[in-house]
């Protein structure tokens, strides 16, 4: 039986300020039927847990380190039941351009791409301009939140663009700039229960903008549209896309997969995000709500989904 679980938020990343709002959301959740303790992310995590001991642990990381398997692979290796993917799937979803192999393994469309670095910037330049042209979007490997990404619908200057993005990360992913609707699906995967998709979601934000960090995070910068004013058929091929990423990287229990949908109808998968955000404004508890959940009841699902899965390694 469940009954102390450890909420863990924070840390040191770029995003470290969105992780303890979402954080803030799960442990006022949770506190209603449990006895739950928040733990900022640091090298006393282990010690702390101990002392605790916790049931389940509710990571709600975003961002490097975190989101990326370093703390699932520490909560496997303590032996902590937890929420969320496990050490590979969150490996593997952090790296946009690894992500993208898997999604085509499994017949799902995805952009073109080019890699740049420090080292290769030049390279990378002449590289993307023969590629893609000069409309294209940069984003970090393994950013989020939209922190450093650089979208140039109408072209501009590439090199100060990969710059820009190369502060927030070591390697770039430049992508050709695509029309369309930024549309987002939730999944809900809880343990030894049907994988469903949450209904697909368009984000709105003002004209001539896009949905960066300022419009994610501050009240009334967006609008959800949920469910997004598309076609039946255009919504079911989109949840089947997000369930089938989801799998593909091997996720479990939720994650929020991002698409362009062109006004053709074509659609691609940009990334997975294995932990979504809890925030006030986040779009997964949104969607969740429409689909009938609420935020209690979405954490208390997900708890019950870890606590019956188990720790990770049964065996040292």
């Amino acid at each position: 039986m469940v009954t102390k679980i450890a909420v863990i938020g924070g840390g040191c990343s770029a995003e470290a300020e969105v992780s303890r709002s979402s954080a803030s959301q799960v442990t006022t959740a949770l506190n209603q039927n449990f006895t739950v303790e928040y733990y900022e992310l640091s090298h006393k995590l282990a010690n702390e847990l101990s002392d605790f001991a916790p049931d389940v642990v509710f990571p709600v990381l975003h961002g490097f380190p975190g989101e990326d398997g370093t703390v699932q692979g520490l909560l496997a290796v303590l032996g902590y039941p937890f929420v969320g993917s496990d050490m590979n799937a969150s490996v593997v979803s952090m790296n946009k351009a690894l992500s993208k192999y898997y999604f085509d393994s499994v017949q799902l469309p995805v952009l073109p791409q080019v890699i740049v670095t420090r080292d290769t910037l030049e390279e990378g330049i002449s590289h993307v301009n023969s590629s893609f042209g000069n409309r294209v979007v940069c984003k970090p490997m393994h950013g989020g939140s939209a922190l450093g990404v650089v979208p140039l619908p109408s072209g501009g200057d590439l090199r100060q663009a990969l710059q820009t993005s190369l502060e927030i990360d070591h390697k770039v992913l430049v992508e050709p700039f695509v029309e369309g609707r930024e549309i987002t699906v939730g999944v809900l995967d809880l343990h030894h229960e049907h994988t469903e998709a949450l209904p697909v979601t368009e984000i709105l934000v003002a004209k001539n903008e896009w949905y960066d960090y300022t419009n994610r995070y501050t009240p009334g910068r967006s609008e959800h549209v949920i469910p997004a004013a598309i076609s039946d058929t255009t919504s079911e091929a989109l949840k089947d896309a997000a369930v089938r990423a989801h799998q593909s990287l091997g996720c479990r229990d939720l994650s929020r997969v991002d698409f362009i949908l062109e006004p053709s109808g074509q659609f691609w998968v940009l990334e997975v995000n294995n932990i979504p955000g809890m925030t006030p404004t986040s779009l997964y508890p949104d969607a969740a709500k429409v689909h009938g959940i609420s935020f209690q009841v979405l954490a208390e699902k997900l708890v019950s989904s870890a606590s019956r899965r188990g720790p990770d390694l049964l065996e040292l």
